[in-house]
């Protein structure tokens, strides 16, 4: 692998943009270079050691944090899917996140779930005893963490 030189601010805007999208800084400038999208049916696949998809739920956790704080901070889950579906609608339609995975679920909304739930652990979303079954709120360190990314 080749090394390049960048200036501090550079690599800075570089890890601020990585971090709010949970993506690499290399991912970042292969994006802005249209070298791939981090949230391709490719770059999905690659798995981690413990074979989760690499990089997709946490890329889903800023658009999910956002959908909620502009639904006045919470929404149904139904509500989040839809509005996630339709932003990524080519990716989720392709064959791979079409599969049916644990109890007949598609990949597509199994990932969203599981971006909850990593949200969920990290404070950025109340669990369901405090926001109800169904319901998705963003809590106060999630309003934070769009805030610091730059996202609101």
């Amino acid at each position: 692998m080749e090394l390049i030189e960048v200036d501090r601010e550079v690599f800075t805007m570089l890890t601020n943009i990585a971090k709010s999208q949970g993506i690499t800084r290399n991912q970042v400038i292969r994006e802005f270079l249209k070298l791939e999208n981090p949230l391709t049916p490719t770059s999905a696949k690659q798995t981690k050691p413990n074979g989760r998809p690499q990089n997709i739920q946490n890329s889903l956790i800023p658009h999910i944090l956002l959908i909620l704080y502009k639904k006045g901070g919470r929404a149904s889950k139904k509500t989040v899917e839809k509005e996630l579906f339709e932003k990524y609608q080519d990716l989720f339609t392709s064959s791979y996140f079409q599969e049916k995975v644990s109890n007949g679920t598609p990949r597509w909304k199994h990932n969203i779930a599981w971006a909850k739930e990593r949200a969920k652990h990290l404070g950025y979303i109340k669990p369901p005893k405090e926001s109800g079954i169904g319901i998705w709120e963003i809590t106060q360190k999630g309003i934070l963490f769009l805030k610091k990314n730059d996202l609101i």
